[in-house]
């Protein structure tokens, strides 16, 4: 519904690991061939972060340009700095629709930040060898970048790639599989050659719930897909192979998320750093919790928010709550108390014009 879109955008808008927001689901309450634009203002009401969107044809982006031209204050500010980038996929095998194709060619017109991303499933709209599925997620990609190259050289694209396996015993097109996370960390290698920005996927799952599986599969793709260098990471929070949008999920792999950085930040070696001073002056047997070194750089050590590393005893007293009990307490509590930095009224009501006249044309 539109109270769900919003209060994922809200609870994505808190997490501070998120960096940018894609809507968790589709906005079903409103008319079918406008949700989008419902949708986009859900997220502009919860979320002050940059946005990933999706269209249903080349009107519906054209109506989300102009709501994000009155958010920015014109068309020139959005140039200097875009509000939000399209997500435009083509239809495999090796078709552009022609909503997708009216998306690529409005998105070049206007200078629109655009990934074009492929969605094939090995073995089933595409071939089942990983070298295979590559090569023709590649080709579709790139007939979408060239279609927006011919209509404005020098239209910001970016690469993308929701590339994995169709499950042989199930159909299902497997969002946890360690297919989706290899032939992702493929295509960001195949990106850097091309010296084209990467859209990549992690931080999703086939599990029906957020348990000990979805933490497993969020987990990896996301730790791997950080390591393979991919500019943009989404897909984070789904579960059920795409079909469910979860906050618990989206809340987990933020943690998650917090770990990955930290590792991601390496180690800085240097005089300070390496403390041979500190370990000369402490000697054997010591210890280094009054140092004046400690208390300089504890504060770099990653501080879980979700995760418990207390005693047994101490987890006892406070209730013996898992993982999952903290995540959907924090869930709820994003959600009741959790205020957004709000849109300027007469801006807001400008955005809801522009959605009425576009719910009229659609009646």
């Amino acid at each position: 519904t539109y109270k769900d879109g919003y209060n994922a955008a809200k609870i994505a808008d808190s997490l501070p690991h998120i960096d940018f927001y894609m809507p968790l689901g589709l906005t079903s309450d409103v008319p079918i061939g406008t949700y989008d634009r419902h949708q986009f203002l859900a997220s502009l009401q919860g979320v002050t972060k940059p946005l990933v969107v999706t269209a249903v044809d080349g009107e519906g982006l054209a109506d989300q340009y102009q709501m994000a031209c009155e958010v920015v204050g014109g068309e020139e500010a959005f140039q200097n700095e875009p509000l939000f980038v399209i997500y435009i996929e083509p239809s495999s095998p090796l078709e552009h629709t022609k909503d997708a194709a009216e998306k690529v060619l409005f998105a070049a017109e206007k200078n629109i930040p655009a990934i074009i991303t492929p969605c094939p499933s090995a073995g089933g709209t595409a071939p089942a060898t990983m070298a295979g599925v590559l090569v023709q997620s590649l080709s579709e990609a790139l007939s979408g970048i060239v279609i927006a190259q011919l209509k404005n050289p020098g239209a910001p694209v970016i690469m993308g790639g929701v590339v994995t396996i169709i499950d042989m015993l199930t159909t299902i097109y497997s969002y946890g599989a360690p297919e989706l996370t290899l032939l992702s960390a493929g295509l960001t290698e195949i990106s850097k050659w091309l010296g084209l920005p990467m859209f990549s996927t992690a931080g999703c799952s086939d599990a029906k719930m957020v348990d000990q599986q979805a933490a497993i599969e969020s987990a990896i793709s996301i730790a791997v897909a950080a390591l393979s260098g991919a500019s943009l990471i989404h897909d984070v929070g789904y579960i059920e192979s795409g079909l469910v949008g979860s906050y618990d999920m989206l809340v987990m792999s933020n943690e998650i998320i917090g770990m990955v950085k930290r590792i991601m930040g390496g180690i800085p070696v240097d005089e300070e750093t390496l403390a041979v001073d500190v370990i000369a002056k402490v000697g054997p047997g010591g210890h280094f919790l009054g140092e004046r070194h400690t208390l300089r750089h504890f504060r770099e050590f990653w501080l879980p928010e979700l995760i418990d590393r207390s005693k047994c005893d101490d987890w006892e007293a406070a209730g013996a709550k898992t993982l999952g009990d903290r995540v959907h307490e924090k869930v709820i509590n994003l959600i009741e108390t959790y205020e957004p930095e709000p849109i300027p009224e007469d801006v807001e009501n400008r955005l809801k014009e522009i959605i009425a006249q576009a719910d009229a044309r659609h009646k």
